[in-house]
């Protein structure tokens, strides 16, 4: 007959064996268990990720799920002046950067001025004051046109984006591919034969190149216009905000207005 407390005299002469495990009666191929487990977290993770992708996927921009303000701007071969196309601007929809923002931010400056200046975006100042260029970058802009006896009189300028990004982020491609065409109508009616851009994000816009702005800044391009003989002549160099964060390249800046300055001489010598 077994002794009552058997089980538990037994349990206490393994544990003061060094038993610390338990092991059960039915065979139990762990290593396998360990590989399934494997598996199927490995499984699992892949789902995720083709969810995710699949996300990713009806979220995306193509031509045809777009609304038709987004993927065309109609009547802009219509405008002719600068109040059409702030108007068109004011109207066009297919961009949310306007429902974060608080003012369009659409020019300043001369607009017969033979000197266009194109940045990337609207600033928080810029955007509390719908004009462009008026916070630290726009500062320093003006001291820089100083230095070559040009001034906000003597020059017009604008953004690639007339709306600011939430927190002053770039310009999204599919941004600027938006706003790109009103752009380019906006050089068309003002016809400057100057413009400087100023940063990578208008260079590329522009130019439509893939280079950045330290390998083309300070060279001059050609910017065809259709019914205007003569191309735009056109510089990159590095924008102002730029330049508060390194102000070691100012040197650079320096090289660029001088041959803005000396173009400029030029063509006002030739008119």
């Amino acid at each position: 007959m077994k002794n009552p407390n058997y089980k538990n005299l037994l349990i206490e002469w393994l544990r003061d064996s060094g038993v610390s495990e338990v092991i059960s009666e039915t065979r139990n191929n762990y290593y396998l268990q360990q590989l399934q487990n494997k598996i199927n977290q490995k499984n699992t993770e892949t789902n995720k990720t083709q969810k995710i992708l699949n996300l990713k996927q009806s979220n995306s921009i193509n031509s045809t799920q777009l609304p038709k303000n987004r993927i065309k701007h109609d009547n802009l071969e219509s405008i002719k002046s600068l109040e059409e196309l702030l108007t068109a601007i004011k109207e066009f929809k297919g961009c949310d950067l306007r429902k974060t923002a608080k003012n369009l931010v659409f020019a300043d400056g001369n607009a017969k001025s033979k000197v266009m200046l194109i940045g990337e975006a609207p600033g928080a100042d810029e955007d509390r004051l719908g004009k462009p260029f008026v916070g630290q970058s726009g500062k320093l802009l003006d001291k820089m046109l100083s230095f070559i006896s040009l001034n906000r009189s003597k020059i017009y300028i604008t953004n690639i984006v007339p709306w600011r990004p939430p927190g002053n982020r770039q310009p999204k491609p599919d941004e600027i591919s938006m706003y790109l065409p009103f752009v380019k109508k906006h050089i068309e009616i003002i016809a400057p034969k100057i413009i400087v851009l100023l940063g990578s994000v208008a260079t590329k816009s522009i130019l439509n190149v893939s280079e950045g702005i330290t390998k083309l800044r300070g060279r001059w391009h050609d910017y065809k216009m259709k019914d205007r003989d003569r191309p735009i002549n056109i510089i990159p160099t590095f924008h102002p905000a730029y330049l508060l964060r390194s102000p070691g390249q100012k040197e650079k800046v320096w090289e660029d207005l001088r041959k803005i300055e000396k173009k400029y001489k030029s063509i006002v010598e030739t008119e």
